[in-house]
């Protein structure tokens, strides 16, 4: 079994102008047109099982909406995890929500969302989320779509993981896109897990090795960022990492099926 523990889609009737604007705004190829339907072609040649869709509100007012459908589409192949934005006055009922409807996470995208992660006034949401079971994953390190600053450090989000230890974190892009050293030098052996979302082709075979092993396969997780992928290539990056067979269902499957609980 395989799971893509960081993919994105949207809505069918906003999938084509979402990914223009994004594609436009990174400058760079989207791999599917951003459909459930299109995504699961993408798995099936892939020969990926599951994909876990990560959904973000940029805006409030989206929050409610995204999570209706977060809910909607899941299904043998996907699951979604949830959205919270920070200034989403009600986030404490709708996280309540999120966790009676068997949401297992939820995706905060500090660039697009606009805080910076170890901002105090997001502790008690941050709270909220980890007394009702809820994984968090975070946008880590660069996003190439946006302007500095960097609102998701290495630096600041170890001190979110000090400060709940024994929560679910996940640092997506392998701890910081772009933030390779400073990851080794804050967050490599804590208590978070890192997925290996877009950062092969940037890190190569090499420094994503180290770091694995460093911070040690049974804390990653393999990840996609499709569209803004090919899966099938991102399958094959992994497998060329010549771990051995064990660390590759840990990486691959098991530490997601274990997070996950399925």
């Amino acid at each position: 079994m395989i799971i893509d523990i960081h993919a994105h889609c949207f809505p069918d009737n906003l999938a084509n102008r979402a990914v223009s604007i994004l594609t436009n705004k990174g400058g760079i190829k989207a791999h599917t047109d951003g459909t459930i339907k299109d995504l699961k072609r993408s798995m099936k040649e892939a020969g990926i099982d599951k994909s876990v869709i990560q959904p973000i509100a940029t805006k409030p007012e989206q929050t409610e909406s995204i999570n209706r459908w977060a809910t909607e589409i899941c299904d043998e192949k996907i699951i979604s995890f949830g959205t919270i934005h920070p200034d989403y006055i009600p986030w404490k009922s709708e996280i309540k929500k999120l966790a009676y409807n068997g949401v297992k996470g939820v995706k905060l995208h500090p660039d697009y969302q606009d805080f910076f992660v170890d901002e105090p006034k997001l502790f008690p949401i941050y709270e909220e989320l980890f007394l009702n079971g809820l994984i968090v994953i975070f946008h880590a390190g660069i996003d190439i779509g946006m302007p500095e600053p960097v609102h998701c450090t290495p630096k600041r989000l170890s001190n979110v993981i000090e400060s709940f230890p024994g929560s679910t974190i996940i640092a997506a892009h392998m701890g910081g896109y772009m933030c390779t050293e400073d990851v080794f030098r804050y967050l490599v052996g804590k208590d978070v897990y890192f997925d290996t979302s877009y950062s092969y082709d940037y890190m190569g075979n090499n420094i994503m090795t180290k770091m694995i092993k460093d911070h040690g396969t049974d804390k990653i997780l393999f990840g996609t960022d499709s569209p803004w992928t090919d899966q099938t290539v991102e399958v094959n990056n992994i497998k060329s990492l010549e771990l051995g067979e064990d660390k590759f269902n840990l990486i691959a499957c098991e530490n997601a099926k274990k997070l996950l609980k399925i």
